[in-house]
């Protein structure tokens, strides 16, 4: 059991002090460099918010694309899958058509999606 406040409730409480107590007080040069760090402390708490991955269907899509296993846990999985699925886009293995490129773009626009919601939140679709 953790105590609280939480890693995520830290950063919520260091987010907020930050643009609503310190930032009025200062320069215009300070307050952007605070609401940069306030905007790090966002990003890295809707991380730690979402766990391993960005996207929750993220490894089903891969298993899809590479099959499974059942030899490694999903963490293991997850890292093996996105270096092998990152060298063939890099050697050009997806370019042909066919159902792979499908499930390759349909991953591909569903990780950026889900990275810009966590970067981003503000970001409309």
């Amino acid at each position: 059991m953790r105590s609280h406040p939480d890693a995520r409730e830290l950063l919520n409480i260091a987010e907020h002090t930050l643009a609503s107590q310190v930032a009025p007080d200062l320069s215009s040069g300070q307050r952007y460099n605070v609401a940069l760090i306030t905007a790090a402390i966002g990003i890295a708490r809707r991380e730690l918010a979402g766990g391993a991955t960005a996207w929750p269907d993220e490894l089903a899509a891969l298993y899809a694309l590479y099959g499974n296993d059942g030899l490694e846990s999903d963490d293991q999985a997850l890292h093996r899958l996105n270096q092998k699925f990152a060298a063939d886009l890099r050697a050009g293995n997806h370019e042909k058509s066919g159902a792979n490129r499908k499930n390759v773009a349909k991953l591909l626009r569903e990780d950026v999606l889900a990275r810009l919601a966590e970067d981003n939140p503000r970001y409309e679709k």
